[in-house]
């Protein structure tokens, strides 16, 4: 890979494991995921090319697999005393922060899941 400033090119195979982020998060969007606050990742795809975020906004949003038998629930912050916004169902791929606050992740603007039911997808990468 040839890296410099401001671009890199990526692989065929991570371009095509982020083609396939981007289609089922677009799908979830769709189908009434919640998703749509997710759609600014860090890291912009045009074309090959891959336009880097500024360093210290680098990989703090990694993919997650929902592992929650009956669903889990976005929550409008961090914590159990705070209203159900939303839900994802069991084995949605979601991104949200690598950080925990109170044991939660943050999904989008005041949308929280509990780190309890995501498990870390390491075939795709973190933004």
């Amino acid at each position: 890979m040839t890296v410099t400033a401001a671009r890199r090119t990526m692989s065929p195979r991570r371009s095509a494991a982020r083609t396939a982020a981007v289609a089922a998060l677009s799908a979830a969007a769709l189908l009434g995921g919640g998703l749509t606050a997710q759609a600014a990742a860090p890291a912009r795809t045009t074309g090959a090319a891959v336009e880097l975020a500024p360093a210290g906004a680098l990989a703090t949003q990694c993919y997650y697999r929902v592992n929650a038998s009956g669903g889990l629930l976005i929550r409008s912050g961090p914590g159990t005393g705070y209203s159900a916004v939303g839900s994802y169902a069991n084995g949605s791929t979601i991104l949200a922060s690598a950080s925990t606050t109170n044991g939660f992740r943050k999904v989008g603007t005041n949308r929280w899941v509990s780190s309890a039911y995501t498990v870390r997808i390491t075939s795709y990468p973190c933004e």
